[in-house]
């Protein structure tokens, strides 16, 4: 017995090294058939109100959760845009039986989630919950109050984030991007400004529930701990009041049409990189059979991975940047396709070569065998992975139901993406890009413009600003303004009075102390900062935080005309010294703006007239000599008011940060002194609102501030 059991380990050991032997493995192995997915994709049960109900049973947790989406039509908003965002927040904020604090605390005891959106709701909560949380989704559903304190918060909160999206050249190549694919016309034309948000009023928001929030339009998803026949109580119980309203039809619109290669810019001061994307609108419907070969055609361009051949070129090959990716998808509308990213100043046209290159290159050659089986090997992955996730039928059913897919779409969807081969690549990569008809928008620094037109094929590049309008490029001034008299004027105009006067009024004024107070959001307290200025050049500025009742001083600067320091909390006090010393020594009093000429080390040029938002300012550049950091300040032509600045700042890794100051409602504070009422500070995604609080003036310039003693 031992002896047989030595030879058949023998003859196990003998063949198990000869099939090793035989296998090559420098040769990837040939393709398997897909294997055959089966998929218990639930029915759609529709009720008498015309709610449609999906159903997917997880019984592993006690957990359920609930999606609510209104397939109403899309909207154009026009000169409201941002209206369905508001909706979308304001949704969960009260009810006609609980007010916010009462239904947020509800929500809260269960250990629920409800996150509202424009199209319904996501909510989940442990099961035995359910009738609970089914009570308050009811109630948002039927009886939603709309409250006018939330609306003016949401209304503020979003025009804060409108303000920190102005120096955001990503967020601004957006809105380009919307605007060249889809016109002003078009609802994905429609961009969310300060001016659309401030239209929008709070019986907006009303009608639009009374008009789009109707069962016949909706799908409720219910996935988890749950049999059918619960689900089906659940929706007669707590959705059957929820009456139908109007069938809607969903309107079209025409977007332009474009020849040849159209070059449009947006200028970001400072910035040290160009942000990239060239882009072309693409007809392609959910569902159509040219979605899976698109997809496999995109993973290959640019579709993420480092294999992709624009992170090959761009990146590994060429080092121009961190990451160049490419997308394109399907819309009942209207698609789009885009490729780009963020590039060094210095190669921005070349990285324009790169990408139009890979482009042309995806429609006139057949990809490696290799690349497409890399491709298709990760999208089987990724799609079993999906399967794992009982949302992930629902949402197949949600598809199916709004897009009428056929039954077998998704059953047979690896088997599709398997017969795609490299000449199906080809021709799909003809049919839908345009190499020789891109629309290529860059935001960055107006020293890359020379290297740029060359890619316009129409005669020239057009000029935008953040929003995607036209942008007049500055215009020259009048004769005879120049950056002192434009300087000057403010600062007489700051003391009610003319250049042959000037002396006389400050020869009664010596000192001049403002205080200002905000909100400031990230830490839920109060912002309060208390300027001081003595003549000549005595100034000292705190800087306090304000929370509950408590105060800490985030930072402190004095000088007395001699000496001085700036103290920050945690960092503690450096005294100023070197040349920071001998400019501080330099006569500042009244205002900064008065002195700029006489700084020997200040570079300060009027570069022209700009127009924001139809009004026209003079656009002035100040710059410390062999400083990278540098701002520019807004004079109104109307009026001679400093509305603007924006200081632009690299940090030590190479990121552009721009700070944003404005000045609002100039009123008299006494002797003919005026004051900025409203200053709002942008910066690093915060927005600050500050409000002038109080203020002095005197004749001496005496204060213990000016030695540090606040």
């Amino acid at each position: 017995m031992n002896k047989i059991r030595i030879i058949l380990s023998i003859l196990a050991l003998f063949v198990g090294s000869l099939t090793f032997a035989q296998i090559d493995r420098s040769k990837i192995p040939d393709a398997q058939p897909a294997p055959e997915i089966k998929i218990d994709i639930p029915d759609v049960v529709q009720y008498d109100n015309g709610l449609k109900v999906i159903v997917v049973e997880n019984h592993k947790l006690p957990v359920v959760s609930f999606q609510l989406f209104i397939d109403y039509p899309i909207i154009k908003e026009g000169d409201k845009a941002g209206m369905m965002d508001i909706f979308g927040q304001l949704l969960a904020s009260g009810t006609s039986s609980y007010p916010k604090d009462e239904f947020d605390a509800k929500v809260d005891y269960m250990g629920a989630d409800i996150f509202t959106n424009p199209r319904g709701f996501y909510a989940s909560s442990l099961k035995k919950h359910t009738p609970k949380l089914l009570e308050l989704l009811s109630e948002v559903v039927l009886s939603p109050t709309f409250p006018k304190d939330e609306f003016d918060r949401i209304v503020t909160q979003t025009k804060s984030g409108l303000a920190t999206e102005k120096n955001d050249p990503g967020a601004m190549v957006n809105n380009v991007k919307s605007r060249v694919n889809y016109g002003d016309d078009h609802a994905y034309g429609d961009i969310v400004t300060e001016e659309t948000i401030d239209n929008i009023s709070l019986d907006d928001i009303k009608l639009h529930y009374d008009e789009h929030f109707k069962p016949n339009n909706a799908y409720l998803v219910i996935v988890g701990d749950v049999t059918p026949e619960e689900a089906d109580a659940w929706v007669k119980k707590y959705f059957m009041k929820w009456q139908k309203g109007m069938d809607q039809e969903q309107e079209n619109w025409e977007v332009p049409s474009y020849e040849g290669t159209n070059v449009f810019f947006i200028d970001k001061p400072g910035a040290v990189q160009s942000q990239i994307s060239i882009t072309h609108t693409v007809d392609l419907q959910p569902g159509h059979p040219d979605v899976i070969k698109l997809r496999l055609m995109n993973q290959i361009l640019g579709g993420g991975s480092f294999s992709a051949h624009l992170m090959q070129n761009l990146r590994e090959d060429k080092a121009y940047t961190y990451g160049c990716y490419s997308s394109i998808g399907s819309d009942p509308l209207k698609a789009s396709f885009s490729a780009g990213g963020s590039f060094r100043n210095e190669v921005t046209d070349s990285a324009i070569v790169q990408i139009m290159y890979e482009i042309e290159w995806m429609t006139k050659n057949l990809v490696d065998d290799d690349e497409l089986r890399l491709v298709k090997n990760s999208i089987t992955g990724s799609f079993g992975r999906s399967l794992e996730n009982p949302r992930t039928l629902a949402n197949f059913a949600l598809n199916m139901a709004r897009y009428d897919l056929p039954k077998d779409y998704y059953t047979t969807y690896l088997t599709k993406l398997e017969s795609i081969t490299k000449e199906d690549i080809l021709a799909t990569a003809k049919k839908y890009l345009r190499p020789d008809n891109m629309q290529i928008i860059i935001a960055g620094n107006e020293e890359v413009i020379p290297t740029l037109e060359v890619f316009d094929t129409n005669g020239g590049m057009e000029f935008k600003d953040n929003y995607g309008n036209e942008k007049v490029r500055l215009k020259e001034v009048g004769e005879g303004v120049t950056a002192e008299s434009i300087l000057h004027n403010y600062t007489y105009k700051r003391f009610s009075t003319t250049k042959e006067d000037f002396n006389v009024v400050m020869a009664k004024i010596g000192y001049i102390e403002t205080t200002y107070s905000g909100f400031v959001e990230a830490f839920g307290g109060d912002m309060v900062m208390t300027e001081y200025a003595g003549a000549p050049n005595k100034s000292a500025t705190i800087l306090k935080a304000s929370m509950g009742g408590q105060e800490a001083v985030l930072q402190k600067e004095y000088f007395n005309g001699e000496k001085g320091g700036i103290y920050v909390a945690m960092g503690g006090f450096t005294p100023y010294a070197g040349d920071t010393l001998e400019r501080k020594k330099l006569p500042s009093f009244p205002i900064e703006q008065y002195y700029y000429a006489n700084d020997p080390k200040l570079n300060v040029k009027l570069l022209g007239i700009d127009e924001i938002d139809g009004k026209e300012y003079y656009k002035i550049k100040i710059q410390k000599e062999g400083a990278d950091e540098f701002k520019f300040e807004y004079y109104s032509v109307d009026t001679g008011w400093l509305v603007m600045e924006e200081t632009i700042a690299t940090d030590e890794e190479g990121n552009t940060q721009t700070v944003t100051t404005k000045y609002e409602n100039y009123e008299e504070l006494k002797k003919g002194f005026m004051v900025p009422k409203k200053i709002t500070l942008v910066t690093q995604g915060m927005t600050i609102e500050s409000d002038f609080v109080s203020g002095k003036i005197g004749k001496k310039p005496k204060s213990k501030a000016f030695e540090g003693e606040f």
